[in-house]
């Protein structure tokens, strides 16, 4: 493996007898940003919870120097903070309670409070919109992750359903969060956010069509093969 924070090298995910995902290799080193970009049911979701550990996959595979797929959790927290798309708890926690559950209400509180969701810290999950619980997990990823900086982070969509404000203080946090040493990498549909990232991994049918900079992977050419013509006329 080299030096990157995450390595993945032919990683495949196979579900009910279906190749989800096929041979993708994909790094990040610290104070990168990688966009893993694709049209819907082009495996970005499998892939990111395959980098997280959380699916059982072949090829190689290490996260801050360990393998997610073989080390307990409470080792995997400490190198990587990982938010799905559509969280879901099994209790109706407090919002405050997602601090405690991580040992850090202060942390925590800091979070909601950038993602502009402080005043919701004491009402339960239910009592929240799809968009404003995704905030709330978010900022737990986030708090997570803050003490030492120089982890992963894992993020499935995460401005998803949010308004346009929280939208941009979720970028701002993820390219904060590789600024300071972190290796951030983003599932999205947002080309506009994988033009800002490092780098960009393009999904289709579980295989990776291109990586690298933005400029050489979010092209015409690849934009109308892997998303239709109308997506490179609308772009």
């Amino acid at each position: 493996m080299s030096d990157a924070l995450i390595q993945a090298l032919g990683l495949g995910v196979e579900i009910a007898g279906r190749r989800i995902i096929d041979g993708v290799s994909l790094s990040a080193t610290r104070g990168q940003t990688v966009a893993i970009v694709g049209p819907n049911g082009a495996g970005k979701t499998t892939l990111l919870r395959a980098l997280a550990g959380l699916l059982p996959s072949e090829g190689e595979l290490e996260v801050g120097g360990y393998d997610p797929r073989i080390i307990d959790a409470a080792a995997c927290a400490q190198t990587r903070a990982y938010c799905a798309q559509k969280p879901v708890s099994a209790w109706d926690y407090r919002v405050s309670d997602l601090g405690e559950i991580i040992g850090d209400p202060a942390g925590y509180a800091h979070w909601l409070t950038k993602l502009q969701l402080g005043e919701f810290s004491d009402r339960r999950l239910s009592e929240l919109s799809g968009g404003e619980q995704k905030g709330a997990h978010l900022a737990m990823a986030f708090a997570a992750l803050e003490e030492p900086f120089g982890g992963a982070l894992l993020l499935d969509e995460p401005a998803a359903a949010l308004d346009l404000s929280r939208q941009e203080a979720v970028r701002q946090a993820i390219m904060a969060f590789a600024q300071a040493g972190a290796a951030c990498v983003v599932a999205t549909h947002d080309l506009s956010f994988a033009q800002r990232c490092d780098l960009v991994a393009v999904l289709s049918e579980g295989r990776l069509i291109a990586a690298g900079e933005p400029a050489s992977t979010l092209t015409p050419a690849i934009i109308s093969e892997v998303w239709g013509a109308w997506a490179s006329s609308a772009s």
